[in-house]
């Protein structure tokens, strides 16, 4: 089920972390990594999906290519930031590869990015988030 950005940005999943419905809890990381602009966090600054610094960008390869890589890089990275599914705590890794990520372009040079992935606790149950992004051209 794939949630709207209000949902997933709800102040009740931050302040509730843990105590909501799993697949919820693992879009919103989803979604919210990938919106996170780049280098914005203090604490951590290699924590982003970077989508932010494509927007406006070029209609060219070389967008599907950054993109692409930056998305799956962050996940890489996010699955060894969380829990593993040992000590009774819930597995929130995700699969992601940048076969998974489609970005479809219009004429009018508006790209939309579907983020499909698969989380690790259930390898049967996929997924797809649809992060907003600007126009490009």
């Amino acid at each position: 089920m794939q949630h709207s950005l209000d949902e997933l940005s709800s102040w009740d999943i931050f302040f509730y972390y843990g105590q909501n419905d799993l697949d919820l809890e693992i879009e919103s990381d989803a979604m919210m990594l990938a919106l996170q602009p780049s280098r914005s966090l203090y604490y951590n600054a290699q924590e982003s999906g970077g989508i932010d610094r494509f927007e406006n960008f070029p209609n060219a390869w070389t967008f599907q290519i950054n993109t692409k890589y930056n998305l799956t890089s962050a996940y890489a990275w996010k699955n060894q930031q969380v829990t593993d599914g040992t000590e009774g705590n819930p597995d929130r890794r995700i699969a992601v590869s940048q076969t998974s990520i489609n970005i479809t372009q219009d004429d009018n040079g508006n790209a939309d990015i579907d983020i499909f992935y698969i989380p690790f606790y259930d390898f049967n149950k996929y997924q797809n988030i649809n992060p907003p992004v600007m126009g490009l051209k």
